[in-house]
């Protein structure tokens, strides 16, 4: 790491100043600082300065914006300057870091991204089935090949993990989450879970006080069958999750109280922080490059566990013959190659998922699609499907004339550049 890469923070009165790149090992410096403003120091405002920041990480930024959130819940105002980098002053504000610092200045961001779902947030079960729904819809139009197995292992573990937080946390905020998507070197996703509640250890002592220290209780933690109440949880949400990333060689992290509980390259590891963190924060990263693994991580009492998915609850009928898929639920736009692309790579995977079942495309609502658009979705799919599996796989209903002539140009087109 060179020295233009360290991270360091330089405090002026009420004002704190982020240099370098903030990584995860950070935010706990952060928090010390801002809890020394705030209580010892006795200011009612706060200024978070990210000019002379050069990098910031999810797993870092969302416990510093938990507790900026549960600061403003005790009257605290806090604003925040944007980095000078024009690249990393986007990503703030694409994000939502900057809308939960200071949202009376920043709005939600309304920018769509096939790789990356800013920052959500969540009070209530509703909310957090939004939220969790939003997230593996982006997971399903980005990640090409993904194995159904491995698409409803990770939608398992973001569903308990953020379960976790309403049921556990005691968190007057609720919860944040977010989540990316990565194809350089490897196919799978990062995502962050983060709250302001009491913590891992102070949550399970109320059921097992003999749990002494914080890292006995983020062991204790990541085994199965363990949780506080074991009438209304079985305890396995952050086993099967920890079991997730250990078997595709991901990583984990879970901070909480004086502890950090880490699994990299497979091997987990704890350790005692002297800066104490009253949330809990969970970041996990799941490679997807091994299709069907991931199924092997959800075993509970030496049994496999099939979790009810996304595509059964929202795509899929009763009778396993026919996939509804409407074209105006699924796309803004329809006029670029852009717009397209997680279209064409939603469609591949329901196909794949769904074997044997019919996908309805249903263009009820759209009067035209772009050439481009039809090339990108239905010419790419008929090269890789091939004439037969393409026919046998769509059908095509509520399209017009010229949407349907628009599809059999492009198609045409397409096998040809082929040939």
């Amino acid at each position: 790491m060179t020295i233009a890469q360290q991270f360091a923070l330089q405090r002026t009165e009420n004002k704190i100043a982020f240099l370098g790149s903030l990584g995860i090992k950070d935010f706990r410096k952060v928090l010390a600082s801002i809890h020394k403003i705030v209580n010892d120091l006795k200011y009612q405002e706060l200024i978070l300065d990210f000019t002379s920041c050069t990098a910031a990480f999810s797993g870092a930024m969302l416990p510093i914006c938990s507790y900026v959130m549960s600061l403003r819940e005790s009257r605290i105002e806090v604003s925040i300057i944007l980095p000078e980098a024009e690249k990393l002053s986007r990503l703030f504000v694409n994000t939502n870091w900057a809308h939960y610092i200071e949202p009376r200045r920043f709005e939600l961001s309304k920018r769509l991204s096939t790789t990356q779902v800013p920052v959500l947030s969540f009070k209530s079960s509703e909310e957090q089935n939004e939220c969790v729904n939003r997230l593996i819809d982006c997971m399903l139009k980005s990640v090409a090949g993904l194995s159904r197995t491995d698409f409803a292992a990770v939608e398992w573990a973001l569903n308990e993990i953020t379960d976790n937080v309403l049921n556990h946390a005691d968190s007057k905020i609720g919860g944040l989450v977010q989540m990316s998507v990565f194809e350089r070197t490897k196919r799978g996703v990062e995502f962050t879970v983060c709250d302001a509640g009491i913590g891992i250890p102070k949550s399970l002592r109320s059921a097992k006080p003999e749990l002494l220290t914080d890292m006995e209780a983020l062991e204790a933690a990541i085994k199965e069958g363990v949780t506080r109440n074991t009438s209304t949880n079985q305890g396995n949400g952050l086993y099967g999750s920890y079991e997730i990333s250990r078997i595709c060689d991901g990583t984990f992290d879970i901070h909480s109280g004086n502890a950090l509980l880490s699994l990299y390259k497979k091997e987990l590891s704890l350790k005692s922080e002297k800066i104490p963190f009253d949330g809990t924060l969970v970041d996990a990263r799941i490679d997807f490059s091994n299709p069907g693994l991931l199924q092997e991580a959800l075993k509970f009492g030496g049994k496999k566990h099939r979790p009810l998915d996304f595509i059964e609850s929202r795509y899929e009928q009763d009778n396993l013959q026919k996939i509804d898929f409407v074209m105006s639920q699924e796309s803004r736009s329809f006029g670029s190659r852009l717009a397209a692309r997680p279209v064409k790579v939603k469609i591949a995977n329901l196909i794949e998922m769904c074997e044997g079942q019919k996908i309805k495309i249903d263009f009820s609502g759209v009067p035209v699609i772009s050439s481009s658009f039809a090339d990108e979705v239905f010419g790419h799919l008929f090269v890789e499907l091939g004439p037969m599996r393409f026919m046998n796989a769509l059908d095509f209903v509520h399209s017009s004339e010229t949407i349907i002539s628009l599809i059999d140009r492009a198609i045409k087109q397409r096998a040809a550049l082929r040939n």
